[in-house]
């Protein structure tokens, strides 16, 4: 497997040779986030002369966040850093779903917020996402 300092200097190469315009991590624990943040941080600090690809922040994270499963510390690690947060399976998809049933949106809870501002459990979940700075893929 490639170490992801390495992987994260090939992701700098791309945006710098203009095939990506933004890159980014998926998956990623807070602390693997934290690392490529401080090794991109260090590489800034000292002077490569014109190191080639220059040292970059990553632009977004991507990673799994719910109701249930929010990723704050990472998703506050993003926003410490300027960096975006997108957020998949935020219905509740990664869940083992009991008895066929998605637990996210059949939570108690969320269907009578739901309920009471005549929405969707979906729609609710979805504006949670939002109303915490989260896109949402």
């Amino acid at each position: 497997t490639l170490p992801l300092r390495e992987a994260w200097k090939g992701m700098e190469a791309v945006a710098y040779d203009g095939t990506a315009n933004r890159i980014g991590l998926s998956n990623v624990w807070p602390s693997q986030l934290l690392d490529i943040i401080n090794f991109v941080r260090e590489r800034q600090k000292v002077d490569h002369g014109e190191e080639i690809p220059p040292p970059r922040m990553p632009d977004v994270v991507q990673a799994y966040a719910d109701p249930f499963q929010p990723a704050t510390e990472l998703r506050q690690i993003c926003k410490d850093h300027g960096i975006e947060f997108v957020s998949y399976s935020t219905l509740g998809t990664q869940h083992q779903m009991r008895d066929g049933r998605n637990p996210v949106l059949n939570d108690v809870e969320i269907k009578n917020i739901a309920e009471k501002h005549n929405r969707s459990p979906a729609e609710v979940v979805l504006s949670w996402a939002l109303q915490n700075e989260m896109s949402v893929i």
